[in-house]
């Protein structure tokens, strides 16, 4: 972490929101059951990560929660057709991610960070009705399920959201920070030299939602 950042952000947050100094957002790169979380202090132009961590959005005690429009019994993989079992499931996926999302913003403002925003990268945004074959629909209602909690749970703690799908994700990061998405990407490499454990490709893209959600000019 930048201690200096970090030691003005905690005893002067508003100040440092207030003037622009540091703008804080947290950035999620949704998976199925799982987030790789980002919290990430501006400005714009000289991001830096306060903290990395996986987030559950699924009860290990409960593995169907896990992909819960997916036929436990079926060896292919197809649509649940027990709507009260996929209630059940939704129901323990939406607990987890409140829980999850709220954790961390606790932890957040207990460092002194007060994030107001959240960028959220989703696998895809294809409407699941649009897709004829049941196995991959299963899929598409889970991503849409999963992002959708992640969303709602942020929105529930005052924060505003924006949704990227993973395909154009830096190209809307490109219009919203730098045109040149190599510079980019290459800022992201170099954003995870501080980070205490694994930075891959889901917390590279947790980080650029987090960019774009501080590089937002509302």
């Amino acid at each position: 972490m930048k201690r200096g950042r970090l030691l003005v952000a905690q005893l002067f947050p508003t100040f440092v929101d207030s003037f622009g100094m540091a703008k804080i957002a947290v950035g999620f790169r949704v998976k199925s059951g799982w987030a790789a979380a980002i919290v990430l202090s501006g400005p714009s132009s000289s991001p830096s990560v306060l903290h990395a961590r996986r987030i559950e959005l699924s009860d290990p005690a409960v593995p169907e929660s896990r992909q819960p429009f997916h036929a436990v019994d079926d060896a292919q993989g197809d649509l649940e057709p027990n709507e009260a079992q996929i209630k059940k499931r939704v129901q323990v996926v939406r607990h987890v991610a409140e829980q999850s999302i709220g954790r961390l913003l606790t932890d957040c403002r207990a460092n002194g960070w007060n994030p107001q925003r959240a960028g959220i990268v989703a696998g895809s945004l294809v409407d699941p009705s649009t897709i004829h074959s049941p196995h991959i629909r299963a899929h598409a209602m889970e991503g849409r399920l999963f992002r959708t909690v992640v969303d709602d749970a942020v929105q529930a703690h005052g924060l505003s959201s924006i949704v990227l799908g993973e395909k154009t994700a830096f190209e809307s990061a490109a219009r919203q920070i730098n045109p040149d998405e190599r510079t980019l990407k290459r800022t992201l490499v170099s954003l995870g030299r501080d980070v205490d454990g694994l930075w891959r490709a889901e917390e590279k893209l947790a980080a650029l939602a987090a960019w774009v959600a501080v590089s937002e000019n509302r």
